[in-house]
């Protein structure tokens, strides 16, 4: 039997201060363990054990307006008021601009056998959540998402020129390869940068 599951697994584990937090939409902070958070994208909700306290909490993405772990920032944004709100990491924040992606791995298993997947989203909004450009890819190789991802590089340097910070970051994964997949390496790497 096939079983299909989506996550997003962070774990970012610093062992010196305690400066993780959530915020949820009513605007209250909690301030969490840094070793002990989890973003579970399968059940959309960041697992947390508050600090002091060795049991785990949950938070819904539903409820979540916005979350600091470690050096690692994720957001909900209403990008489309039609559908329901969605989790993204902010890459880069400029006053008028955020970077904000992405990386989501399926996995498909039958039996013993298990194949995974994983899909890129990355946007360049404005201060009003509209989106300014957007790329989505994939793992694979097709002709298709290999020229998609040799566009990542050029969008997050038009947009973030001004931005030393990001463009440092983009440079350790802009390498060429035959199939543009270093690039994708800058999606797993969540640290927020702040070009304000």
């Amino acid at each position: 039997m096939k079983k299909l599951s989506f996550f997003l697994l962070l774990f970012v584990s610093f062992s010196f201060a305690q400066n993780s937090y959530i915020i949820d939409k009513k605007g209250t902070k909690t301030i969490v363990r840094d070793d002990l958070t989890e973003v579970i994208l399968i059940d959309k909700r960041i697992s947390y054990v508050m600090v002091g306290k060795s049991w785990e909490k949950y938070i819904k993405f539903d409820d979540l307006d916005y979350a600091a772990i470690g050096s690692s920032v994720l957001k909900s944004f209403n990008l489309n008021p039609k559908k329901k709100s969605k989790v993204y990491f902010i890459y880069g924040d400029k006053k008028e601009q955020q970077l904000i992606g992405v990386a989501v791995t399926v996995t498909t298993t039958s039996g013993n056998l298990s194949s995974s997947k994983t899909f890129y989203e990355l946007l360049v909004i404005d201060s009003n959540q509209n989106i300014l450009e957007e790329l989505t890819t994939d793992s694979g190789n097709s002709k298709g998402d290999i020229a998609t991802r040799a566009k990542i590089s050029p969008m997050i340097k038009k947009y973030f020129s001004d931005c030393p910070e990001v463009l440092s970051k983009l440079q350790k994964y802009d390498i060429a390869d035959e199939k543009n997949t270093a690039i994708l390496g800058f999606f797993h790497d969540t640290n927020y940068i702040n070009c304000k």
